[in-house]
């Protein structure tokens, strides 16, 4: 990898790790728009809270090297959630956020393989 991707690589997993961070904390506080959220698709009360301990776990697992597929890959099922959630009882506009984050989550995972098959 070279200096400007791995400068890429950890602005990225910094934002990532962030929002998950964010995401996560406004779960597992019970924030009345998280609760909103879960509520209008008829999800119950124990899976946003689920999904806030699993967004913590995710967080920690692409900080560990050894872990970060497997982190990634658990990250993008629930961002695959929350993209046809959304897009169904939201709409499909608001979806194009988690779209984004999906698409940045497989930026990093690319940049880590090719540092990987170059080292």
């Amino acid at each position: 990898m070279t200096k400007t991707q791995k400068i890429i690589y950890y602005i990225l997993l910094v934002l990532v790790s962030v929002l998950f961070l964010f995401s996560a904390f406004s779960k597992l506080t019970g924030n009345p728009m998280a609760e909103a959220g879960f509520t209008q698709a008829h999800l119950p009360m124990w899976f946003m809270y689920f999904i806030g301990i699993a967004e913590v776990c995710g967080v920690v697992g692409l900080w560990l090297s050894k872990f970060q597929t497997w982190a990634a890959y658990g990250l993008l099922i629930i961002l695959a959630g929350a993209i046809v959630v959304t897009a169904i009882f939201q709409s499909v506009a608001f979806a194009a956020f988690p779209i984004v984050t999906a698409v940045v989550l497989g930026i990093i995972l690319k940049l880590k393989n090719s540092s990987l098959s170059t080292n």
